[in-house]
């Protein structure tokens, strides 16, 4: 019985070469392989140049986890977990907050792996096929090594369909509470990981939130797309005199009015069941601290021009509306938009609402999302701080 492998086309080894853990379809001369299984990619001479796991029903045919001829086994993955684990405790982040992302996919060389740490339970979500046959192996390692209270499993990223996949919410190991309380830079926050979005926190904007209450004191806060009121519970504690959560969901807010509950910030907050879009067309802006962090607008190529529209309109509408002397933090978590194209959406966005606008800071996603140098397609979240004269 011949191995399975996958075999590049002539002259197409140099972004492996490179370390890009991708392999486009387009890039492939001949497959001999099944769906998600781990198996060698070859030069178009035959030579084994890198190892991952391959899915002809994906543009991105194969994920990378070696680039040598050396097959993953478990070792490597509770390596790599491990290492994961390590860069939160050298980074400092655990030293802030309990909640952490602890396996970043590509930025963490587990491509297709999501786990966050929240208070002692670990939430995990197996975003493609490879990863998917890798699920035994890698719960086992965080139960041994880590040894978490609990870990869930929110498998439902839209990615899953396009990879042959079922959505999966499950209870993989332990008991999962309805809530979790957590810790961040002495806040405190219900996440529920069971029915809340994504894996029930949002942790990639830790020291935005921390940015916003340092701004805070004596100002008036509209947070949109607020969900649980992570921006809001911040401003709060940092002296805003009122704010405003604006989201669809009535469950998330009502997360958020728990959330302010709990750190003595409920009288001076609101909380606003509606569409943003909606609600900035149709209601005055009074506030001088506004934070717009809507969902991925962009989530594949062929959506790129109408979410750039969506951003654009947003932010316009915004900073016509917004009163003088006011900040704006405005963010897109899209892996499509890097920052010099969102800083071009941010500008023509001022430019149409006839404001004086002012870049006072540029963010991206925090050290437990970290970037892989050879895969910039993993810096997706960016955030502009600006000041309206």
């Amino acid at each position: 019985m011949t191995m399975q492998k996958v075999i590049l086309k002539q002259g197409k080894e140099k972004s492996v070469l490179q370390r890009h853990p991708w392999v486009f379809s387009g890039a492939i001369a001949t497959v001999d392989a099944d769906d998600g299984a781990m198996v060698p990619l070859c030069s178009y001479d035959g030579t084994v140049i890198a190892w991952g796991y391959y899915n002809s029903r994906t543009q991105i045919a194969m994920r990378l986890l070696t680039f040598s001829d050396r097959k993953p086994d478990d070792d490597l993955i509770a390596r790599r977990l491990m290492n994961a684990y390590a860069l939160r405790v050298a980074s400092g982040v655990v030293n802030s907050t309990n909640a952490f992302r602890m396996v970043h996919s590509e930025g963490d060389m587990l491509p297709g792996l999501i786990a966050d740490w929240y208070n002692g339970h670990c939430v995990v979500q197996f975003l493609t096929s490879g990863m998917d046959r890798l699920k035994e192996t890698i719960v086992q390692i965080i139960q041994e090594k880590l040894q978490p209270l609990s870990i869930y499993e929110r498998s439902e990223h839209e990615g899953r369909k396009m990879e042959g996949l079922p959505s999966i919410h499950a209870q993989l190991y332990g008991q999962t509470p309805d809530f979790i309380a957590i810790n961040e830079h002495g806040m405190e926050f219900l996440v529920d990981v069971i029915k809340g979005q994504k894996t029930g926190f949002y942790c990639d904007q830790r020291d935005n939130r921390v940015l916003i209450q340092s701004i805070a004191k004596g100002k008036n806060v509209l947070n949109l797309f607020a969900y649980s009121g992570g921006f809001s519970i911040a401003a709060l504690m940092g002296g805003a005199t009122k704010a405003v959560s604006v989201d669809s969901s009535g469950y998330a807010l009502s997360i958020a009015q728990k959330n302010c509950e709990l750190n003595n910030v409920a009288k001076r907050h609101v909380g606003v069941k509606a569409d943003v879009f909606e609600y900035i067309n149709t209601n005055d802006i009074p506030q001088n601290v506004i934070i717009c962090d809507p969902p991925a607008l962009i989530k594949s190529r062929s959506s790129i021009q109408q979410g750039l529209r969506g951003y654009k309109e947003l932010n316009v509408k915004i900073f016509k509306k917004a009163p003088p002397l006011s900040f704006v933090l405005t963010c897109s978590c899209s892996r499509f938009v890097d920052m010099k194209l969102f800083q071009k959406i941010v500008f023509s966005a001022a430019r149409d609402a006839n404001r004086e606008v002012t870049i006072t800071g540029k963010y991206l996603q925090p050290a437990d999302h970290p970037v892989s140098i050879y895969c910039p397609e993993t810096e997706y979240l960016k955030a502009i701080m600006v000041f309206i004269s």
